[in-house]
């Protein structure tokens, strides 16, 4: 659900993500709909259904469509694909009108064009992933053997060096770039079903049109998934393990920051309009804030597991409650995350 605070100017930097946020925008997400049905046009083309000229003019309107973003067919319809589908139809023979959806169904639209956005999203949290993961190796290099309580418990315990400390950041973090290399080969395939899931429609030619749909946009065909939302709620999985392990860095920061410990220094730090001397680890707070959300909104996203018989508009919706905010807070969280380590000016104990 839109949060005022982060979608304005009083949070929007500090508990969100303009890159990400803009990947699941009205723009980004309308137009990978619009890549969908293209795909599809040209499907229904190679499978014989429609005629070349037919599918050119419906290529030519899809193409062309500069309308603004359907959402306002989602108040009647529940999703903004109908109304959109409509626009594209408008004005168009009857054989171009017929080259445009026939035997695809909403889901199908908005399942695809959400698969296209997790693997844009994917990739912007990998990049930014790999520099935190590097730059933690980087500390490592640089502090690794000086002097270091470990703790267990919150209670000193033996003798270590800051090299133990810091292996438990990297590892989890390398960790997950290898993860999400499985991820998206799951995640890479078209959501093509029909009206029932048999993929039957149109003529029974549906599995001719859905591979070449599937071809058309670089994606996998495989099983139809329309009532089994595991690649999504895989997808919300990995975005909280990231964001725990994050947040598990932004807490010892936060504890090794503690005045009497002095186990870490900082450069910069939050002000206080209170205490002007304070140096607050802010971007630590915001590391452990983020991924207690991310990690709640899994719970969540797991409740669309629970796709009633073949589909579920109930369960569906909840995919777009979460994701999105899920992917924003992640992504918010990796760039308080690079930020915060280029800060540290020492780990381990003070000389």
């Amino acid at each position: 659900m839109t949060n005022a605070f982060t979608a304005s100017g009083l949070f929007a930097f500090y508990l969100s993500d303009a890159g990400i946020a803009a990947e699941f925008g009205a723009a980004a997400f309308t137009g990978r709909m619009l890549a969908f049905e293209a795909a599809w046009t040209r499907g229904l083309e190679a499978a014989g259904l429609v005629t070349p000229e037919d599918a050119a003019e419906a290529l030519s309107a899809i193409a062309a469509y500069s309308g603004s973003a359907p959402g306002s067919g989602s108040e009647r319809d529940g999703l903004p694909v109908p109304a959109l589908v409509a626009a594209l139809r408008q004005g168009l023979s009857e054989g171009g009108a017929r080259a445009i959806h026939t035997g695809a169904t909403s889901q199908d639209v908005i399942d695809t064009a959400m698969v296209l956005t997790l693997l844009a999203v994917a990739a912007r949290t990998a990049q930014r992933l790999q520099q935190v993961h590097a730059q933690v190796e980087g500390l490592r290099a640089r502090f690794g053997d000086r002097a270091l309580v470990a703790r267990t418990r919150m209670q000193a315990a033996l003798p270590a060096t800051a090299s133990l400390r810091l292996s438990a950041w990297a590892r989890p973090l390398g960790d997950h770039l290898t993860r999400l290399g499985h991820l998206r080969d799951d995640l890479a395939r078209v959501q093509i079903g029909g009206a029932i899931g048999t993929r039957d429609a149109p003529e029974g030619r549906g599995a001719t049109v859905a591979a070449e749909a599937a071809a058309a946009l670089g994606l996998g065909l495989g099983p139809v998934w329309q009532a089994d939302r595991s690649a999504m709620v895989g997808f919300g999985h990995w975005l909280a393990l990231v964001a725990g392990t994050l947040g598990k860095i932004g807490q010892d920061v936060l504890l090794m920051a503690q005045q009497g410990v002095d186990e870490i220094e900082l450069s910069g730090g939050g002000g206080s309009s209170a205490m002007p001397h304070k140096h607050n680890p802010v971007g630590a707070e915001a590391m452990v804030a983020l991924a207690r959300f991310v990690g709640a909104q899994q719970g969540l996203l797991a409740q669309a597991m629970l796709h009633e018989q073949e589909r579920s508009g109930t369960a569906w919706a909840l995919e777009w409650l979460t994701l999105p905010a899920m992917a924003e807070a992640c992504g918010a969280s990796l760039r308080h995350a690079e930020r915060l380590i280029a800060s540290v000016e020492r780990i381990g104990a003070p000389d």
